[in-house]
Order: C-alpha cells, then structure tokens, then sequence
C-alpha cells in the first residue's frame, strides 16, 4: 500500500512539475516578445519625436489607430503581458516549488521512509517566502560589502598614487580624470577574469563550466536556486548508487552533486551579471 501511494505522490509531484514548467516557460516566452514589441513601439516614438506627438492629437490618426484592431491589441498586450506576466511568473515558480516538494517528499516518505519536512503544503510555501526574502537580504548584505571593498581599494589606490607623485593628486591632471581612470582600469583588467577558489578563472571559462553544469541538471542557464535544487533532488534520486544499479550510476551520481555545489548563489549571481551586462 505504502509503494502504491509512494507513486502515486511521485507521479502527481512530476505531473504538476512538468506543466509548471511549461506554463512558466510559455509566459516568460510571452514576456519576451511583447517586450520586444514594446521596445519597438518606444524606438518609433523616439524617432518619430514631436511628429507622433503631433500625429496623437490628430483625432483622424487616432482613429485610425482605434479601427484597427490588430495595432490597437499588440499596443494594450505590449504594455500589460510584460506586467501582469512578471508577476505571474513570480507567483507560479511559488506555487511549483511548493507543490512539488509536498508531492516528491511524500513520496520518498511512503517509499523511502524518510520523514517529510513538514505536514502541510502551506509550510512549504513560508518556507519558500522565507528563503526568498533571506536570498534577499544576502544579496542586499553582499552588494553592500562589495560597494565598500570598492571604495577601500580606491581610497587605496589614490592613496598609492597620491605618495608616487610626490603628495600631490595634480601629478595626474584633474581629480575627477584620475577617478575616471582607476574606474576603467577596474573595468579592463578585473573584468577578463575573477578569483574563485584560489585560482583566476576567466569569464568565458566560468560560462563554459557554469553552462555544463546546467546540462548536467537539466535546467535552463537561467535557472533560480529553487529551479536548480528541484532538478538536483530529482536526478540525484534517479542515480542514486543504492537506486540505480547501473555502472555508470555512481560517477553520473559524483558529476550531479559536483554541478549542484557549482551552481552556488554567488556563480547564480555572477553567471546573471554576465548574461544582462
């Protein structure tokens, strides 16, 4: 009874897991292109200038524009899917991550005995908040730190500087110009490459490996924590030595946990960095 209801929970969590998936995916997609039409409407306007100003107090273009039906939709969806979109991605990766970790604990309770988190499937959803907003105030904290080892090394710097040119800031021309360099020297050599885990690994290196450990997961390259661990959770069952007694379970089973422990906060976050820069 316990197998049967064990798979039951299994197959209900991937069910529900898998639609979500689709769903979050169709929206985002959506987002994308009406956001695409939106950017477009706003370079013709730009372009346009006082012309389309004057062309929106014509009452014959405007109702030119009201007869027409397709331009007048594309117009209200370009304004509204990106909105209304956003927030529906954001309340449906919610509802997924609560779902499926009710469904796929219970099932690895009824058949593998291991006690689930928590009883009901609201908890999981307060767990979600919580974990948002900690990631929230970790990102808030790290920004912080970082905005002030920034200012550390460029009092630093112009400290180095200014005891090289003789104690005085003008041996480099204008203050503002030499802030303007140390900002692009910081944004030439820096950029190519960050130190992580005691070796300097460069941007497109990281990418590759970030990028093969996502493959390994299943997930997109755009992928949350939450996206990543639901993935992780679910290949580590499948190739689990005790579960799969295939040969090569045991080093597919080594490569998942060593892509999960890869796609740590701080590579999520650097990884987006590099992606919207």
């Amino acid at each position: 009874m316990n197998k049967i209801l064990g798979y039951f929970n299994k197959v209900l969590g991937t069910i529900i897991d898998y639609f979500l998936r689709g769903l979050i995916y169709i929206i985002d997609l959506l987002v994308s292109l009406f956001a695409s039409f939106r950017q477009i409407f706003g370079l013709v306007f730009s372009m346009a200038g006082c012309l389309i100003i004057l062309f929106l107090f014509n009452p014959w273009f405007v109702a030119l524009i009201l007869s027409n039906p397709v331009v007048l939709t594309l117009i209200l969806l370009s304004i509204l899917v990106p909105i209304i979109g956003r927030i529906a991605v954001s309340y449906l990766k919610y509802i997924h991550y609560m779902a499926t970790e009710f469904f796929y604990d219970k099932a690895d309770y009824y058949l593998l005995g291991r006690k689930a988190a928590y009883e009901k499937m609201e908890d999981y959803g307060e767990k979600y908040r919580r974990d948002r907003e900690a990631e929230q105030r970790r990102r808030e904290e790290e920004k912080r730190k970082k905005e002030e080892e920034q200012r550390r090394q460029q009092e630093e710097e112009w400290k180095r500087r200014f005891e090289q040119g003789g104690g005085t800031y003008w041996s480099f021309g204008d203050f503002s110009d030499f802030e303007d360099f140390f900002r692009q020297s910081q944004g030439g050599y820096y950029q190519q490459g960050q130190q992580q885990g005691g070796q300097f690994t460069t941007s497109s290196s990281f990418k590759q490996e970030y990028e093969g450990a996502c493959d390994i997961l299943g997930v997109p390259y755009t992928a949350d924590k939450y996206e990543i661990k639901l993935a992780y959770k679910k290949m580590a069952k499948m190739y689990h030595p005790d579960i799969n007694k295939d040969p090569g379970a045991t080093e597919m089973f080594q490569k998942i946990n060593n892509a999960y422990e890869y796609l740590n906060d701080s590579n999520i976050q650097r990884y987006k960095n590099m992606t919207t820069n």
